[in-house]
């Protein structure tokens, strides 16, 4: 018997990072990842080829505990075809002729317009071959493909799609569609943003932001991502500027789109971060785990002696009438000015130096709350598993080979545990430089 879709109207509100999750929008790998090759690594920011059937199954591990936590899972590919099938004819075509035109190829956009709902949807995100189009013109664009390009792909995939945390970011009961900071990921907020406009159930036009809009953003350099936005409390958010998110990028997101939106809100914070991959986006470094519990890198979050000589991150505060100011102390300080003394930093990857560097790099700092206390991270990090240990949580392993029954079982055995991290197998989605936080974008916590 066929599922019936689930048709309530999700409740857009996102005031914590702890608050149990009710409603969160993923993206499952797909044929996008299957259409990389070696050649096109450095410009799609990979570091390495992924296997699509196994990345697929840890992803389905892992909106496994999304589920049995509580939360409404929504798959963006499926929100888009709704969408694509519901928005007005002006709005499709619009969205259309800008995701051809933003590859080099607007020509296409004419062949593509007829297309129905599933097949478009499929071709925005996995990408489109010229042998599937009718009659298609001739470019210099596609001559050269000829010689150079073996794939004869005329629009090519979106393959960072399932890092959903980065296209569009929820604060309060605003979402954010953001202005991504690499060309070969500007797609992903214009598909996600159409996707949330029109495939929510409810629709959510009035209460969304696009900064990719260019009368919004309108500079290259004035970017934002939503790996670097992180809501602390009603009254603060964090945003860091990184390799990712720009000064300008995080000023008019402040004083253009939070400050006039949000009457709670009263600090947003600059983390100053060097643009490295390594630390691409706030939350590679520092992620909320509990009430009073952040789990960071500790010598670039809380500093310290013996940390292979990393000084600890500045900040600047930005406020509704003053101009950015910088703040002292590190940013565990802040965080405790801001939420009390008892605020602690588990050290990702424990205590020793080389690990906390190691599982820095394999998202030991980016955890996903199921709700306070209740996290996801990947259990290859077994330094940061173990300094979580010492704070009281609860290891429940799981991974793409147990059976569904049995998987289901050990996720409500965690679930009633007051504090439990859910350590899932992730070797081929670790490849691809995010972690559980990276991969979904909450719509709604209680």
């Amino acid at each position: 018997m066929q599922e019936t879709p689930d048709i309530r109207p999700p409740q857009i509100r996102v005031r914590s990072e702890i608050g149990p999750l009710r409603e969160v929008v993923v993206h499952r790998p797909g044929p996008e990842i299957a259409r990389m090759t070696q050649h096109e690594l450095e410009r799609l920011l990979f570091d390495d080829l992924l296997s699509p059937t196994e990345t697929g199954r840890e992803h389905d591990v892992m909106t496994d505990v999304l589920r049995g936590a509580g939360a409404r899972v929504h798959e963006v590919q499926t929100l888009l075809e709704r969408a694509l099938g519901r928005a007005p004819k002006a709005s499709r075509s619009d969205l259309i002729q800008r995701v051809c035109a933003s590859a080099g190829a607007p020509a296409l956009a004419p062949l593509l317009a007829d297309w129905a709902p599933e097949r478009l949807a499929m071709g925005l995100v996995a990408g489109v071959f010229w042998h599937e189009l009718d009659a298609p013109p001739q470019s210099l664009g596609r001559l050269r493909a000829r010689l150079f390009d073996p794939t004869d792909m005329a629009l090519r995939p979106v393959p960072n799609l399932m890092f959903m945390r980065d296209p569009a970011a929820v604060v309060d009961d605003q979402i954010v569609v953001n202005r991504m900071g690499r060309p070969a990921r500007a797609r992903e907020a214009v598909l996600v943003g159409f996707a949330l406009r029109w495939g929510l159930p409810g629709g959510y036009g009035p209460r969304l932001t696009p900064l990719t809009e260019d009368d919004h953003f309108g500079k290259r350099n004035c970017t934002v991502e939503g790996g670097d936005l992180l809501v602390i409390s009603p009254s603060v958010v964090l945003v860091g500027c990184s390799e990712r998110t720009s000064a300008l990028g995080i000023e008019r997101l402040a004083h253009e789109v939070l400050f006039p939106n949000q009457p709670d809100l009263k600090r947003v914070y600059a983390v100053m971060m060097p643009e490295r991959r390594s630390i691409m986006h706030l939350d590679t470094l520092l992620t909320q785990v509990d009430e009073t519990l952040f789990l960071g890198h500790a010598p670039l979050v809380a500093g310290g002696v013996g940390h292979l000589g990393q000084a600890p991150l500045r900040m600047a505060r930005l406020e509704r009438e003053t101009p950015p100011t910088l703040v002292e102390g590190t940013v565990l300080d802040v965080l405790r000015d801001e939420l009390g003394p008892d605020v602690e930093l588990v050290p990702c990857g424990g205590d020793d130096p080389v690990q906390q560097e190691r599982e820095q790099w394999t998202d030991g700092a980016n955890a996903v709350c199921l709700g306070p206390g209740r996290i996801l991270l990947y259990s290859r990090n077994v330094g940061t598993i173990q300094a979580l240990a010492r704070h009281g949580f609860g290891e429940v392993r799981l991974s793409a080979v147990q059976p569904a029954d049995e998987r289901a079982e050990l996720i409500a055995e965690g679930m009633a545990q007051s504090r439990v991290v859910f350590g899932f197998t992730g070797s081929e989605l670790c490849r691809a430089r995010g972690g559980g936080r990276c991969l979904t974008m909450p719509l709604n916590r209680a």
